[in-house]
C-alpha cells in the first residue's frame, strides 16, 4: 500500500502541477485517506477470522469494498505510469531530452482509474441486489417424456451473512422465484459463508419457496465453515451439523452423496447431488460414486455439484451425467456481459465460470450465484436467478 500509493501520490501531483491552486490541500486529503484506510483495514484483518456475529460481516466487507474501490483504480494507473516512466527513460537515453509525452500517458491513466472508482462504488451500492433471471432451454435427447418442458429454478452461492440484515432482499428473491412457477428448485451450496446463525432470519422466508416436484439442495465449500478460526474441531463440526439442519428446516432435501428419483406420469429421472469438490485448498468432500449407488442406469440423471472444475476434472465423458448445475465461481463478481459476449477475470482460474456449456452431448451451467464474498457488490456481473427448461431433442429439435 505505502509503495502504491507513493507513486500515485507522485503522478497525480505531477498532473495538478498545471492547476495554479495550492496543493496541500490535495496533499492532506490524500494521506488522510490513505491513514484511515489502513487502519480500517488493520482493525478488520484483526477480526475476520474471529468474527462469529454475522451482523457485523456487511461492515467489515464494506471496507473491503472500499479498498478495492481506491488501489484498484491506483494499481491501473500506476501501471501507466510505469509504461510512462519507461517511456521517458528510453528517450532520455536515445534522444538526450526530457520526457515529454508523459502527460499523454497519465490523463488516459487518470480517466480509467476515475471510471472503475465509479463502477466499483456502484457495484457495492446497487450491484449486489440488482439480481437478473437468466433462461436458458436444454434440448436432452435422453429426458423422458413426461418432463419434457420441465421448468427449473437453480440457486447458488447467496452467502446469507451479506444480507444477514436484509431480509428483505431474500424475501423479494423468493417472491420471484415463485412467481416463475418452476417445476423443481435446486441450491447448489454456499448458502452461508462460515456459521449456520446466519439462516436464522431466514428459515421461514426459504420455506416460501414453492416448487411441486420439490426444493433439493447440496454443500458448497463455505458452508463447512472452513474460513474460522474455531476454538476446536468438535465446534466446527457442530456447526456444519447445524447448518445442515438448518437448511432441512428451510424446506430443502440436503443431498449428501446421494441421489433422488423424481417420478411423473410413470416417468423417472435422478438428481444426484455430491457434497463440494474442488481442485485445492478447496474441500474435496464429494463423492460421485457413492452419490451414484444403487441408482438405475438407464434413467437421466442431473447432477448438483458446486465447484465446475469437478465436471471438468471428473465428469465430463467419465460418468454418464446429462446435466451438471454448479456455482462457486461468482463469476468474480466483476466482468463484461454485453450480448453474447462476456469476458471476466474468473477464467483466468475457471475454464468454466458462467453460463452454459456443452461437451460431447453433456451439459454444465454455471450459477452466478446470488451473494458476494471478499468485495460487497457486483460490477458487470449480476446476481443470478436461473430458469432453465429441459425439452426433449426429438421433440424441440433444438
Amino acid at each position: 500500500m505505502v509503495v502504491m500509493d507513493l507513486y500515485a501520490f507522485r503522478g497525480i501531483h505531477h498532473l495538478l502541477g498545471s492547476v495554479p491552486q495550492d496543493k496541500s490541500l490535495f496533499t492532506l486529503i490524500y494521506w488522510g485517506i490513505t491513514l484511515i484506510m489502513f487502519a480500517a483495514l488493520l482493525w478488520a484483518g484483526s477480526r475476520f477470522q474471529k468474527m462469529r456475529d454475522p451482523s457485523l460481516f456487511f461492515p467489515v466487507m464494506v471496507i473491503m469494498g472500499i479498498f478495492l474501490m481506491l488501489y484498484v483504480p491506483k494499481l491501473l494507473f500506476n501501471s501507466v505510469q510505469l509504461l510512462s516512466d519507461f517511456t521517458g527513460l528510453i528517450i532520455r537515453l536515445f534522444h538526450g531530452r526530457e520526457n515529454t509525452v508523459r502527460n499523454w500517458f497519465l490523463w488516459p491513466g487518470a480517466a480509467i482509474g476515475i471510471l472503475l472508482f465509479v463502477s466499483f462504488g456502484l457495484g457495492m451500492i446497487r450491484g449486489r441486489t440488482h439480481v437478473k433471471i437468466f433462461r436458458e432451454q436444454i434440448g436432452l435427447e435422453t429426458l423422458p417424456p413426461s418432463f419434457n418442458g420441465l421448468k427449473i429454478v437453480q440457486l447458488s452461492d447467496i452467502h446469507l451473512a451479506g444480507f444477514y440484515n436484509q431480509p428483505d432482499h431474500i424475501r423479494n428473491v423468493v417472491k420471484q422465484v415463485n412467481r416463475l412457477g418452476a417445476d423443481l428448485i435446486l441450491f447448489t451450496g454456499d448458502m452461508v459463508h462460515n456459521f449456520s446463525e446466519e439462516m436464522d432470519p431466514f428459515i421461514t422466508i426459504f420455506n416460501q419457496l414453492s416448487a411441486p416436484l420439490g426444493k433439493l439442495a447440496i454443500l458448497g465449500n463455505h458452508d463447512y465453515g472452513h474460513y474460522f478460526a474455531w476454538e476446536s474441531e468438535q465446534a466446527e463440526r457442530a456447526n456444519l451439523e447445524r447448518v445442515k439442519d438448518q437448511i432441512r428446516a428451510a424446506g430443502f432435501d440436503l443431498l449428501l452423496n446421494e441421489h433422488r428419483t423424481l417420478s411423473l406420469n410413470g416417468d423417472s429421472l435422478e438428481i444426484v447431488g455430491v457434497e463440494n469438490w474442488g481442485k485445492p485448498p478447496f474441500p474435496q468432500e464429494g463423492d460421485l460414486v457413492k452419490a451414484m449407488e444403487g441408482s438405475s442406469p438407464g434413467l437421466m440423471k442431473i447432477l448438483l455439484s458446486h465447484d465446475p472444475s469437478h465436471w471438468n476434472l471428473k465428469v465430463k465423458g467419465r460418468e454418464p451425467i446429462a446435466l451438471t448445475l454448479s456455482g462457486h465461481t461468482h463469476g468474480m463478481q466483476f466482468g463484461i456481459e454485453i450480448g453474447k459476449f462476456r469476458w471476466s477475470p474468473s477464467r483466468w482460474t475457471y475454464k468454466q465460470w458462467a453460463g452454459l456449456y456443452r461437451e460431447n452431448g453433456q451439459y454444465l451451467y454455471v450459477n452466478r450465484g446470488l451473494g458476494y464474498t471478499g468485495f460487497p457488490g457486483r460490477v458487470g456481473i449480476r446476481p443470478e436467478i436461473t430458469l432453465l427448461t429441459l425439452t426433449n431433442e426429438s421433440t424441440s429439435g433444438s
